[in-house]
């Protein structure tokens, strides 16, 4: 269980409304009370006292929700639920218990509840920033990309918005594809903080959606410096980084932020894409990284894709085929299991059962120029050299640069003793791999498989 943030709005407690009784400046004393020994850590005599306050007055607000801080902290949240939402029925301009709601249902996962919640805070306090970044937030988080940019350029109209938020407010329009005003928005809170860290990463994605990856080194270098001791911006920095091409960069973010973090489902899983895309990738360290991610989310099909790609690689077939399996009974909307499914069979010699696993997923992705590939091959170890062609064909018409189609293709061509175009498509790989920047080791793999890709 997450520590439970503590949010107890003493002051809020003390401005009752005009007129208020003898009675009730003693309540709210004693409701400050409760709250100082919470904060003194004397929770069970805190306890005590908030129970004996709502024997009294079982509808006291700050009492309510006092003592749904310590439900929450003991991992009883629907409890602590109940607490704070009678509590916000109670004092209708309350923000306490409402902004603890926002955070417990952020526990739950149950997104929509918590924006309805941070909703009821700005409703009630416009000017709120944490409410409002933890809303901007949400709602990117959910892909509720316009309703984002809504609430953004309201704070902004006002003069309230914080370099963070308009940095929110770039990923959005960044997520619509308006890389434009995506980039004014980051330029906008680099001019107040010069250094905000979100900013410099957003800048950096948008040198890369432009294609120029050399542009986004100087803002990932600086985002990297103020990252150091944050997990979020730590892990924001290494899936820019991933998509720059700095796996190794990208790895030692992640180490750190594992560090400061152990347990985090997400940091653990890009750990293991990282291991991946290091210029010396170590399937060992990847496998370790994903087992550990599949005992926090044992039900995740993409934690069993990449484990099961990893044994793949590792040519431990039965294992991999089990896990690639029930990956893709769970999510069937990407090529990438069924087609390692495929490379098993090939691996274990049963070309027909390969043909019939290669040939579903060239139906079913028609634009994945892989299996097109792997298919063609099955095709020429069966002497079918005219299906083999028209495949490693119709991978390259997809993906020309395909060094493992024109090897593929070289090769049918030798066999098919046309010497001539066989040389001409070897001559074309060298000229691929004469082009291609520094690899890891492994790459003359011609039969190798593509990563996966996270999702």
């Amino acid at each position: 269980m997450k520590r439970f943030s503590l949010i107890t709005a003493v002051c809020l407690l003390l401005l009752g409304p005009p007129g208020v009784s003898a009675q009730g400046d003693k309540t709210a004393a004693r409701v400050e009370q409760a709250a100082g020994l919470l904060r003194e850590g004397k929770v069970e005599e805190a306890e005590r006292q908030l129970d004996a306050i709502l024997k009294g007055t079982p509808n006291e607000a700050g009492a309510l929700n006092l003592l749904g801080t310590i439900r929450a902290r003991q991992g009883k949240l629907d409890e602590a639920e109940s607490l704070f939402t009678r509590a916000a029925r109670a004092d209708r301009r309350f923000v306490g218990p409402r902004m603890n709601l926002a955070y417990l249902y952020h526990l739950k996962n149950l997104p929509e509840k918590a924006a309805v919640a941070l909703g009821e805070v700005l409703g009630i306090d416009p000017d709120n920033a944490e409410a409002a970044q933890k809303l901007a937030r949400l709602l990117l988080n959910s892909n509720r990309l316009d309703e984002c940019v809504n609430l953004v350029e309201q704070l902004k109209q006002r003069g309230r918005a914080t370099p963070a938020l308009l940095a929110i407010l770039g990923d959005a329009r960044l997520g619509k594809g308006d890389l434009a005003r995506a980039e004014e928005s980051y330029g906008l809170a680099l001019g107040q903080v010069p250094r905000e860290p979100a900013a410099l990463l957003g800048m950096a994605q948008v040198a890369l959606r432009k294609g120029d990856a050399q542009g986004a080194v100087p803002y990932l270098a600086r985002a990297r410096e103020e990252a150091a001791d944050s997990p979020e911006l730590l892990y924001g920095f290494a899936l820019v980084a991933l998509r720059a091409g700095f796996g190794d960069e990208a790895g030692e973010a992640l180490a750190r932020a594992a560090r400061l973090r152990p347990d985090d489902s997400r940091i653990i899983y890009l750990s293991g894409v990282a291991w991946l895309k290091r210029r010396k990738p170590d399937l060992s360290e990847a496998e370790q990284s994903f087992r550990r991610f599949l005992e926090l989310q044992p039900d995740s099909p993409q934690g069993k894709l990449f484990l099961g790609y990893i044994l793949l690689k590792q040519k431990r077939s039965a294992e991999a085929r089990a896990l690639l399996e029930s990956s893709v009974r769970a999510d069937a909307s990407a090529p990438e299991g069924f087609y390692y499914l495929g490379l098993i069979a090939q691996d274990e010699q049963e070309d027909g059962r390969a043909v019939s696993i290669l040939e579903e997923v060239t139906r079913r992705f028609p634009s994945f120029p892989h299996a097109h590939v792997a298919l063609g091959v099955s095709y020429m170890k069966l002497k079918d050299y005219v299906r083999a062609r028209r495949e490693l064909e119709t991978a390259l018409r997809l993906s020309p640069g395909d060094q493992k189609a024109h090897f593929n293709l070289a090769l049918l061509y030798a066999r098919m003793k046309e010497p001539a175009r066989a040389q001409e498509e070897m001559r074309i790989v060298e000229e691929l791999r004469g082009k291609a920047d520094a690899r890891a080791e492994g790459d003359d793999d011609f039969s190798a498989s593509p990563t996966p890709r996270p999702r």
